[in-house]
């Protein structure tokens, strides 16, 4: 992941030189919970229903509380096998999002922040890339995750 970006003098052109080597996709899934981010998993290439119903078996589920609360945006993998009864079964409940709703999405101000930062790294191997999530994800503090609750409409008392 590049900048968008750079500086040069007054007058002068910025000129940035990257390197450009296509590969596969790397997806990165996780929770944001009001105690920091749980359960990251990354996978290469795409994630889909049966790899999100591994993710909920092994990895979130295992996390969860009763009473705790699945906040699911409307992608189609969500939908997939019996992940919701995987989630159902801890005693948590999952509360599904409008339609087009980012705006009550608080992963999306933490997936903000964790991808300004892989871009600063420049992370271009599989190992550093993993080394940046980590570093990305501590850098996500407590008050950075009430905040984005509260910006979303959500009570975090």
């Amino acid at each position: 992941m590049s900048r968008a970006c750079a500086r040069a003098p007054r007058g002068e052109r910025a000129i940035v030189v990257e390197p450009f080597e296509t590969g596969g996709n790397i997806s990165v899934i996780g929770a944001l919970t009001l105690d920091g981010v749980r359960a990251p998993m990354m996978i290469a290439g795409p994630i889909d229903g049966q790899v999100l119903e591994l993710y909920v078996q092994h990895f979130l589920a295992p996390q969860l509380k009763p009473g705790d609360i699945v906040i699911w945006d409307n992608v189609p993998t969500h939908k997939c096998g019996n992940v919701l009864t995987l989630i159902e079964t801890t005693g948590a409940r999952v509360e599904p999002l409008p339609a087009y709703s980012p705006d009550f999405n608080p992963k999306e101000e933490c997936i903000s922040k964790v991808k300004a930062e892989l871009k600063r790294v420049k992370a271009n191997t599989k190992r550093k890339l993993q080394n940046a999530l980590k570093r990305a994800y501590a850098k996500v503090t407590l008050a950075d995750i009430r905040g984005w609750f509260q910006h979303c409409g959500y009570s975090v008392t």
